[in-house]
C-alpha cells in the first residue's frame, strides 16, 4: 500500500527564491514520506500501525484549536505543522503532533512551550493525548528538548518525541535503505555548506546515493526535488554544471527527473482521466436511477455536470 499523502508531491521549484519556506517544504516531505519518517522515528509506534489502512491528516481541522495571538509562542504558520491520525492493528487510532523547528539558530524555549500549547489544546477540545515528535534541524540544548514549569508546588514535566538531525549518524543515513534518511542527511548537509561549491558537491554526492536506490522513480523524484529545494545551490555557473551532471544520469536511466513543465502536464492528463472515470461512474449510477444528489456527492461532480450526462 502507498501512503495516503503520496498524491501529494513536493511544491514544483520552478524558480529560484532568495527565500523559501522551509515549513512548506518539510510538511510536504513529511506527508509524502510519513511512514518512513515513522520508522525512523518512532519505531514502537511503527509495529503498532495498521498500514494496510489510510491515515488521516487532520492539521485541517485543528487550524482554528491551535491558533494562538501569544506571541512567545506564534510561529508562521502558527499552529502544529501536521496532526495525522493513524489506525492501530488492535484498532483504535493515535494523533501524532508532527512539528518541523527549521528555524536557523536556537528557538528552543519557545518549540518546548509550542509543543505544549499545542499538547493542551488537542486535550482540552479532544480528550485526547496526541504523540508528539519535533523534528529539529538546527541546534537544540538537551534542556530545551522539553517542557518543564514549576509553580507552587505544582510541577508540569511535558517530554516529547524529539528527531535532532545533528545527533544523526552520516554514515547511517547514506548507507540506509529508507528514503526519509536520504532527505535527513540532505538537511544535514544544508545546514554544514557555507560555500556555493560546497553544496554543489553535496549535491553530486546526493545524486550518487539516490541513483544507487532501488525506490520507485516517483519516490525518487520527488526525493530529488527535496534534496535540491533544501540545498538551494544559487551560483549560475555551478548550477549550470550541475544540471548537466543530473541531466547525464536521467539519459543514463538512473533517475526519473520530472521537470516542472513535465510534472504540471502529467498532473493535467491525471486529473482529466480521473474525470472521465468519474462521469462513466456517473452514467452508470443515472441509469440505474439513482439521485443526482447522490451521484453529485459519491464522485464528486456537480449537479450541473451530473444532468449534462442525461442529455
Amino acid at each position: 500500500m502507498t501512503d495516503t499523502a503520496n498524491t501529494e508531491t513536493i511544491e514544483d521549484k520552478s524558480e529560484k527564491q532568495k527565500y523559501f519556506d522551509y515549513d512548506g517544504l518539510w510538511k510536504s516531505l513529511i506527508k509524502r514520506f510519513f511512514r518512513h519518517l515513522i520508522r525512523r522515528a518512532l519505531p514502537e509506534l511503527y509495529k503498532k500501525v495498521d498500514w494496510t489502512k489510510e491515515i488521516r491528516l487532520l492539521d485541517k481541522e485543528f487550524t482554528d484549536v491551535l491558533n494562538t495571538g501569544k506571541r512567545a509562542i506564534r510561529t508562521n504558520p502558527h499552529f502544529a505543522d501536521l496532526v495525522i491520525g493513524v489506525p492501530l492493528k488492535g484498532g483504535g487510532e493515535e494523533w501524532i503532533i508532527c512539528h518541523v523547528e527549521a528555524e536557523r539558530g536556537s528557538g528552543g524555549e519557545n518549540l518546548a512551550e509550542r509543543m505544549n500549547h499545542y499538547r493542551c489544546l488537542i486535550y482540552a477540545h479532544y480528550r485526547k493525548e496526541p504523540v508528539a515528535l519535533a523534528i529539529i534541524t538546527s541546534g537544540l540544548r538537551k534542556k530545551e528538548r522539553f517542557y518543564y514549569h514549576s509553580h507552587f508546588g505544582t510541577e508540569i514535566n511535558y517530554r516529547y518525541n524529539n528527531l535532532v538531525l545533528a545527533e544523526l549518524d552520516d554514515s547511517e543515513l547514506k548507507e540506509s535503505g529508507n528514503p526519509i534518511d536520504l532527505a535527513l542527511f540532505a538537511a544535514k548537509c544544508a545546514s554544514k555548506a557555507k560555500k556555493e561549491v560546497q553544496k554543489y558537491n553535496y549535491l553530486r554526492t546526493l545524486l550518487n546515493l539516490l541513483a544507487e536506490r532501488g525506490w520507485s522513480d516517483e519516490d525518487k523524484d520527488d526525493l530529488l526535488l527535496f534534496l535540491e529545494w533544501i540545498i538551494d545551490l544559487r551560483d549560475e555557473e555551478l548550477e549550470k554544471q550541475y544540471t548537466e551532471y543530473r541531466d547525464q544520469f536521467r539519459k543514463e536511466g538512473k533517475i526519473l527527473y520530472i521537470r516542472p513543465g513535465e510534472r504540471k502536464e502529467i498532473e493535467e492528463i491525471r486529473q482529466k482521466a480521473q474525470e472521465e472515470k468519474a462521469r462513466e461512474i456517473a452514467r452508470i449510477l443515472n441509469k440505474k436511477g439513482i439521485s443526482p444528489d447522490i451521484i453529485s456527492e459519491s464522485v464528486g461532480l456537480s449537479l450541473e455536470q451530473i444532468q449534462s450526462l442525461a442529455h
